[in-house]
């Protein structure tokens, strides 16, 4: 008895290999088929579709606990984050140097020029750097800058005695700095932040028009090779 139960075993086994086989079959001879009429397969003439992601809105409200959370964590990790911190620290030494002449006649332009444009408060690329590098709560990053920024000037007014204009009050002077460099900071980080989040969803875009550009012409050299195939009338 033991040895009359395999066979049935070996039967079924057989029968199953068969039919897949005798399936399979069945596609390619339907594929042969379409084609010798004219016509694609179904697989092929499935359209393809594009995956779209849908639009972020333009302007997000923030989320002020959880940014204010994740700054520490940001200066840890991201250390790109420093360069604007640097740039300040740099033009505190050279407004220094420069204010008690102290920088080569040479290099009295570009060093004039670069606390112009990147250490006074007004000059907006040392925030907009911060904004564009900082991954999340760029208004934050813009924010600390602007304070650290205010901290150096008054070192500077009244620490280190840098000379003031004749008239004007040190205090008034460093009030206006600490005013314009949180108002700078913050609004210039944050429309950095704006403007990098722009510019991802603009490449996306592109991205998804070339691809839907190559998916109809995929679809154009189909229906070409299809109409080719069909016998003359």
């Amino acid at each position: 008895m033991r040895y009359d139960a395999d066979p049935p075993r070996t039967r079924r086994v057989t029968l199953a290999r068969a039919k897949n086989t005798e399936r399979s079959a069945a596609r390619r001879r339907a594929r042969v088929a379409a084609r010798a009429a004219g016509q694609e397969p179904e697989e092929e003439l499935a359209p393809e579709a594009v995956a779209q992601e849908p639009r972020p809105p333009l302007f997000t409200p923030p989320r002020v606990r959880e940014d204010l959370r994740a700054l520490p964590g940001m200066f840890r990790t991201r250390r790109a984050l420093w360069i604007p911190v640097i740039i300040l620290l740099v033009g505190f030494v050279a407004t220094f140097a420069f204010y008690r002449g102290m920088v080569p006649a040479e290099l009295a332009g570009p060093v004039e020029m670069y606390i112009q444009f990147f250490f006074f408060p007004q000059a907006l690329f040392t925030f907009f750097l911060a904004g564009f590098l900082a991954p999340r709560a760029s208004y934050l990053v813009g924010l600390l800058l602007g304070l650290f920024n205010a901290a150096l000037w008054a070192i500077l007014i009244f620490g280190l005695g840098v000379a003031i204009e004749a008239g004007i009050d040190p205090f008034v002077v460093a009030s206006n700095f600490l005013l314009i460099g949180v108002l700078y900071g913050t609004l210039a980080a944050a429309f950095a932040a704006w403007y990098r989040n722009f510019l991802r969803r603009m490449s996306d875009r592109g991205r998804g028009r070339r691809a839907e550009l190559e998916a109809r012409e995929r679809a154009r050299r189909r229906d070409e090779r299809r109409t080719a195939r069909r016998p003359a009338g």
